[in-house]
């Protein structure tokens, strides 16, 4: 109910503006008014307006108290002892050679590469003739 009755006021403030606008407009103009008038001063015009914020604040204090409550732990050392017996073992082996010939006759065919066997001589010809000389 009141922002409808303070829109009201506020459309008659406006509608009041409107109407001493015009002659303040000329009153303003220099060329137009001649220098015997007198200036009134213009009332100042006011826009009222009202916002609410609302701001909610949860502040938690908080408060840390300790309750000692004594517990016994028992914490054990326990020293464990292991004998270790080394035991090598070492496995002799005697290897003895005994000779049992069996005979087993192998047939092959190689073939060898060739070879080539050279040899020259030196013939000497006179005239044509071997032995003349």
């Amino acid at each position: 109910m009141a922002r409808y009755i303070s829109a009201i006021y506020a459309v008659m403030i406006a509608v009041a503006a409107f109407v001493v606008t015009p002659s303040t407009a000329q009153a303003d103009c220099f060329e137009c008014v001649p220098d015997t008038v007198t200036y009134y001063p213009v009332t100042p015009s006011y826009r009222v307006r009202t916002i609410n914020k609302y701001s909610t604040y949860t502040r938690y204090r908080d408060i840390y108290r300790t309750n000692f409550v004594y517990r016994t732990r028992s914490i054990y050392h326990i020293t464990r002892i292991r004998p270790i017996v080394r035991l090598h073992t070492v496995n002799r082996i005697h290897h003895r050679n005994v000779a049992l010939i069996r005979n087993v006759n192998v047939y092959r065919v190689q073939r060898l590469p060739t070879r080539y066997v050279h040899s020259s001589s030196t013939v000497h010809l006179y005239n044509g003739c071997v032995e003349c000389y």
